[in-house]
């Protein structure tokens, strides 16, 4: 009977084995799917490693920041073989693998149950943290894992062997060690993981009257060590500081937290503190499990106390705090406390799945879209100059300096970097500079993008850039009369941002509203530029007294079922004499958007659709085409579809069903 139990046990485990490492590959393939360089991070690398040249190590004394290793194994990579975008996503798809195999080995070492390795490796690899270091070159978190993880390989090790170590579990150990000293050189906030794990190690010893391990000691050497070096050198060297700038209200930083990392809140804190309160009463209770979830605490308050927050800063904490609530759920005896927590567990990880999936889905769209997109934007640009060797102006929509400034720089990057003489072009944003702190820094930094105050308004030959990292969004029009489309991306739209319990909310309980809803949400993952080809027509909002439309051919069916929802492009042109206020967007006044009623055959009103707005104000013979969302009525019966325009407010530009479509609801 053991022997039957025993197999069934390494069954169920090598079943578990088998799907982490398929939705591992899933991951990786998905990750080698990118071949394309995003805005945000990697025009570093196209500004060194692509031209030839070298990367350096990212040592800002104007920022107070220190790190030498940012980047380079793709340096070395580059050396042995040509760079490319693929080459260096698969460097990344590599250190995904491992992070997943490490993260999975060490669960299996606390001695957890099959059910609990499954869901805390899930919250681990699934988290939006993950999600958005593995799915963008940001080198440093998913290196801090991967040297996390080794650590906590080699703690777990030394925790569960007998004592003395053998000479491979000393190696093992010292390499542990060695990983966290390297983790120095990528990120200023890891010496909290030294110290916080250290700390509570030698306090656990002290109370349990153990022999210090000599371990605990180099690490508590090695963060003093690091304190005090990286204290001289803000001290005698930095200028300036790249946390005053990016930091929020101490408010702000706790709903981020909430928001991206519930696992952290509301499963790592409670627990730590049920476990505290335990270790105060009964030293004996305190094992390695707790240290790890004090340092992940430790290093979650401390993005909390310099009030800046990414969603993948707190990636390296995971592996702490998964780790140590796996080890203690695996001690612990009480069956009730342990399914809570595991539930908990599963709930928060399953709520922000979806929204992990969204960004792994935008991030790699965005970087092959962009990679596109400025290869043909350089080919346009050097095959259409501006006459007298003028600037042209490119016009970043939803963009300010400031909180956009790396999408500026980024562009202007890239451009040069495929041939466009940076004396061509002249870099703008449409939207007020914010923040003040980040203006003041980059106004030395970058004088030729902060020469010129902002250009909210387009002249002729200027291009409008619309990109997926707007400050105040603007979607690209499908057509606009004062715009010519030069470029436009294939893939445009991802899913939206939502938690599983967003989708559960709108299409679940209020079905109704779902399709409206998603596209009223969609991320937009592409890249559009348009040309101007006229002034854009100044906003005068007065009534439209002699309204006169006509809408381009529809293709819709006869029969709608009740409540169905469908996306239509209605191409529409303004066939009076005055102009149609708009500004692009759903705006308070009265502006003319579109919009769409039912009618019975009685003709009364029985559904009057949601508005879309114009791209620009309408003037007389400009046509435009404008996406709405066309929802059925509830009840069964024959109806007629009106679509047109209304000036909110005022009217109507169709008193009534005259002219409408015949359509049966059934």
């Amino acid at each position: 009977m053991k022997a039957i139990v025993k197999n069934s046990g390494m069954t169920q485990r090598w079943g578990l084995i088998v799907v982490c490492v398929m939705s591992l590959t899933a991951i990786t393939i998905q990750i080698l799917s990118i071949n394309g360089l995003g805005p945000i991070d990697d025009h570093q690398f196209i500004r060194t490693i692509f031209q030839g040249k070298s990367f350096g190590t990212y040592i800002s004394p104007e920022l107070g920041r220190f790190l030498p290793l940012t980047s380079q194994e793709y340096v070395l990579a580059a050396k042995i073989f040509e760079p490319s975008p693929h080459l260096f996503f698969v460097i990344g798809a590599m250190k995904a693998l491992v992070c997943g195999v490490l993260l999975l080995r060490c669960l299996i070492l606390t001695g957890a149950s099959n059910w609990t390795v499954a869901i805390l490796w899930g919250v681990g690899i699934f988290s939006i943290g993950f999600a958005n270091a593995a799915f963008r070159l940001q080198v440093a978190e998913i290196n801090l894992l991967v040297l996390v993880l080794l650590f906590l390989w080699a703690t777990l090790v030394s925790a569960t062997a007998t004592q003395p170590l053998s000479k491979k579990q000393n190696i093992v150990v010292g390499s542990g060690v060695a990983a966290i000293a390297v983790g120095f050189l990528y990120k200023e906030l890891f010496f909290i993981f030294a110290l916080a794990f250290g700390g509570a190690e030698l306090l656990r010893c002290y109370r349990q009257e153990q022999t210090v391990p000599r371990q605990i000691w180099a690490l508590l050497i090695l963060g003093a060590c690091y304190i005090g070096f990286y204290g001289l050198w803000r001290f005698f060297y930095t200028t300036g500081s790249y946390a005053s700038f990016h930091s929020n209200a101490t408010s702000d930083i706790i709903l981020f937290f909430v928001d991206n990392d519930p696992f952290i809140i509301f499963v790592v804190l409670p627990l730590t503190a049920y476990r505290v309160w335990f270790l105060v009463r009964d030293a004996n209770q305190h094992t390695v499990y707790d240290s790890f979830l004090l340092a992940a605490l430790a290093y979650a308050g401390a993005y909390l106390a310099l009030r800046i927050y990414s969603p993948y800063y707190l990636l390296p904490a995971y592996a702490f705090a998964i780790c140590g609530v796996s080890g203690i759920l695996a001690s612990q005896s009480a069956i009730k406390i342990k399914a809570f927590v595991l539930f908990l567990c599963a709930l928060f990880g399953l709520n922000t799945l979806p929204t992990a999936i969204s960004d792994m889905h935008a991030l790699k769209s965005i970087a092959n879209n962009h990679y596109r997109f400025v290869q043909s934007l350089a080919e346009w640009l050097l095959l259409n100059p501006m006459p007298n060797s003028e600037r042209r102006n490119l016009m970043l929509a939803g963009v300010s300096r400031g909180n956009g400034i790396e999408i500026l720089v980024s562009l202007r990057t890239f451009l040069v970097s495929l041939g466009v003489p940076e004396s061509s072009i002249s870099l703008k944003a449409t939207e007020p500079d914010n923040p003040p702190a980040i203006i003041a820094f980059y106004r030395e930094q970058e004088p030729s993008i902060f020469g010129d105050d902002i250009e909210s308004t387009a002249k002729t030959d200027d291009l409008i850039i619309f990109n997926p990292h707007q400050h105040t969004f603007k979607p690209p029009p499908l057509l606009a009369p004062s715009y010519r489309e030069i470029y436009r991306g294939r893939s445009e739209w991802g899913m939206p941002r939502w938690r599983l319990w967003d989708w559960a909310q709108l299409c679940m309980f209020s079905p109704n509203n779902c399709t409206s809803r998603i596209f009223e949400n969609m991320r937009y993952t592409g890249y559009t530029a348009m040309l101007v080809t006229r002034p854009v027509a100044s906003i005068r909002l007065i009534p439209v007294k002699f309204p006169s439309y006509r809408i381009g051919p529809l293709e819709l069916p006869r029969r709608e079922r009740a409540r169905s929802e469908q996306k239509l492009d209605i191409l529409i042109e303004n066939t009076g004499t005055e102009i149609w206020p708009a500004s692009g967007t759903l705006s308070a006044g009265i502006f003319v958007n579109l919009a769409y009623r039912w009618f019975d055959k009685n003709n009364r009103v029985v559904l009057e659709g949601n508005r879309a707005p114009f791209p620009e104000s309408m003037q007389p013979n400009d046509r435009a085409k404008v996406s709405i969302i066309l929802k059925a009525p509830k009840k069964r019966g024959k109806y007629k579809l009106v679509i047109s325009p209304v000036q909110e407010g005022i009217r109507w530009f169709s008193n009534d069903a005259t002219g409408g479509i015949e359509i049966e609801v059934f």
